[in-house]
């Protein structure tokens, strides 16, 4: 089957990554596959475009947010294929584009709460959920927030990834510490600031037991520097800058507990490598997260935005290594069972032949 894949961005972040992974499972299973990417030139290319390239998927980069989409270019590309995959919810342009040519168009929607700012400020996108053969979505949450904008089919497909591998581990000048880590790109959304707060509740000896690490890209500066500055006062809180993928996977495995404090988010990959890495879990109830995990079992629970809740979760990592070792052999486990790549691949593949099927009937 010939497959095209629209997607906005190239960075190393969860819905180009899962993205990512999807497409290569899709070649290496025998499909012809090809990405339409960001234009080099633009704020939104990154590496993942050269990985593509590296695993044999044909690039189009013809992508450029930052002015109208060229619909006529984007016409002619989708004429090619047999189905067309548009990836996040920006995208809304492929969606046309394939719907004008009578080419059959899934929309593999990410966005959770955000998702009520985009169709606000962002016209093209209500509409255009009309004109879509099928919305795939990862959680259930998610689906059901979109079953309120459009009566079109949607389907809930959870993600996978291959199990994580880290090319080599960290060391710490104190390994008796235990140490905790937040991924994610600098801005409110994330919830850094929640996380240095619940931080600064737990008592003084009691944190000179960890380490606090937060990494990832900056997209408020403002957010960042106001964090920077409150992090001085708690010598345990480290801010890293953006990492690459290997460089994330390095310091996730080099860690014991993964936290997420986001104030919304899907289901965070970050979140399904320290998994597969059998690291213990501390997250917000966002997205799709209790879905899956279930408090005290394979992770520990927090309503978002709660820094108390979150700071005894923080402390009871520091005062119970069992729990920490059994949270990470669980989360191992709801791992392997829920989010394998093939999985992923098997449904996305039914899928495809079954928009084919509907739209040559």
């Amino acid at each position: 089957m010939k497959l095209l894949f629209f997607t906005h961005e190239t960075t190393w972040s969860g819905a180009p990554i899962q993205l990512f992974h999807l497409v290569t499972w899709l070649k290496q299973s025998g499909h012809q596959v090809a990405v339409a990417v960001p234009k080099p030139t633009t704020a939104e290319s990154g590496p993942l475009s050269d990985e593509f390239g590296r695993v044999g998927v044909e690039i189009y980069p013809l992508l450029d947010l930052s002015t109208p989409p060229e619909l006529a270019e984007m016409q002619k590309l989708c004429a090619r294929f047999d189905v067309v995959v548009a990836n996040t919810l920006v995208m809304s342009a492929a969606v046309r584009a394939a719907h004008a040519e009578g080419v059959p168009v899934l929309w593999y929607i990410h966005e959770s709460l955000i998702a009520e700012h985009l169709i606000a400020h962002i016209p093209e996108i209500r509409p255009a959920l009309e004109l879509t053969d099928l919305l795939v979505m990862p959680t259930q949450r998610t689906a059901a927030l979109y079953a309120r904008w459009t009566a079109r089919p949607i389907e809930v497909v959870a993600y996978g990834i291959p199990p994580a591998v880290a090319a080599s581990s960290l060391t710490t000048a104190d390994s008796n510490r235990c140490r905790f880590l937040l991924l994610g790109t600098y801005e409110p959304r994330k919830g850094q600031d929640v996380f240095l707060e619940a931080i600064g509740k737990l008592e003084p000896a009691l944190r000179a037991r960890a380490t606090f690490g937060m990494a990832g890209r900056v997209l408020d500066r403002d957010f960042h520097e106001n964090l920077a500055r409150q992090a001085r006062s708690i010598p345990e809180v480290e801010l890293l800058g953006a990492l690459s993928h290997d460089e994330a996977l390095v310091v996730t495995a080099a860690s014991d507990v993964l936290v997420c404090a986001s104030r919304d988010e899907t289901m965070p990959v970050a979140i399904l490598e320290a998994m597969s890495l059998g690291k213990a879990i501390v997250t917000a109830t966002v997205g799709g997260v209790t879905e899956w995990l279930r408090d005290g079992v394979n992770a520990l629970l927090v309503p978002p935005e709660d820094r108390a809740a979150l700071a005894v979760a923080l402390g009871r990592c520091l005062t119970d290594a069992e729990l920490v070792a059994s949270l990470g052999e669980n989360g191992r486990r709801t791992f392997e069972k829920d989010f394998s790549l093939e999985q992923l691949g098997r449904r996305f593949t039914a899928l495809f032949e079954r928009v084919r099927r509907t739209t040559q009937t």
